[in-house]
């Protein structure tokens, strides 16, 4: 049976998900990857067997984390109707390629995601820059003979509050060099010890310095959160606050203009309130047409 991620409800974007097993790519706190945890204990009392059965529940196996198990997730013609397919959320793209573009050829509309630089698609593509959002982003086209994809939607960049020279560098590359769309997408932490210690300092309202360079010279300093711990969407996480996400957007937006925006909202991290992905597949499929 087929299994809705949650945050799509109510867009017109739906998962697609043919590999079998976890995401080679494993990145940082990726809740497709996490393991099962139960709707009642939250994880704590998962069978160390590794059967997946909760002891407090007596194998009621509630489990919040939507394709857990790493099981193929296919929509059906019918569940897809007029939606566009997104292929492989919680998955990469390039991870058994010739079985993830068999699979998306049964429909009329889908597009694919990689965190890896091979292009080559039968369709548009997003890609994460940074998967490994700790270090530089992967910059394409480094020469002058390259030439950027023309199935290219969108680069995505995972965000966090210790990585954020990576992503102006990354932003004005993009944006400025290449005039190719950003999209910032803000980590959440279901593991409160891998949050980032790095913390900002509010000050006059749009400068954020540290609070190391606040301190010396003897000026006082807000501090600014950064995450809180919340629902989101079914489940609860440490996730980016309004004013940590309104700051970075703002910063983004003088380096990369409006070529830069975010997944969802500061308001809202909902698809239905984004559509984001739904205009760029539209735009880039017509652009692909044109040339």
């Amino acid at each position: 049976m087929y299994k809705h991620n949650p945050k799509l409800e109510g867009s017109n974007i739906i998962d697609c998900v043919p590999q079998k097993g976890p995401c080679p790519n494993n990145c940082n706190q990726c809740f497709y990857n996490r393991k099962d945890v139960c709707s009642v204990c939250k994880g704590t009392a998962l069978n160390p067997m590794g059967t997946g059965y909760c002891l407090k529940c007596e194998g009621a196996r509630e489990f919040l984390a939507f394709y857990a198990g790493h099981e193929p997730n296919i929509p059906s013609i019918e569940e897809v109707g007029n939606k566009i397919v997104r292929m492989n959320a919680g998955n990469d793209s390039n991870n058994e390629r010739e079985l993830v573009i068999e699979t998306a050829k049964k429909y009329k509309h889908f597009f694919f995601n990689t965190s890896i630089s091979r292009f080559d698609f039968p369709g548009p593509i997003v890609f994460t820059a940074n998967p490994k959002e700790e270090i530089p982003a992967q910059l394409i086209c480094r020469y002058r003979t390259d030439k950027v994809p023309d199935n290219l939607m969108y680069v995505r960049l995972r965000v966090s509050t210790s990585n954020l020279k990576y992503v102006d560098e990354a932003v004005d590359w993009y944006c400025r060099k290449l005039y190719v769309p950003v999209i910032l997408t803000f980590m959440a932490y279901y593991e409160e010890e891998k949050i980032p210690k790095k913390v900002l300092a509010y000050y006059a309202g749009d400068i954020y310095p540290s609070i190391e360079f606040l301190d010396k010279f003897g000026v006082e300093a807000k501090e600014l959160t950064c995450y809180e711990y919340k629902v989101r969407h079914i489940n609860s996480y440490w996730c980016p606050t309004k004013e940590f996400m309104s700051y970075v957007l703002k910063r983004m937006k003088r380096v990369g203009g409006r070529l830069v925006t975010m997944c969802g909202s500061v308001d809202s991290n909902w698809c239905r309130d984004c559509r984001n992905c739904e205009v760029y597949y539209w735009q880039t499929l017509k652009h692909m047409k044109e040339v």
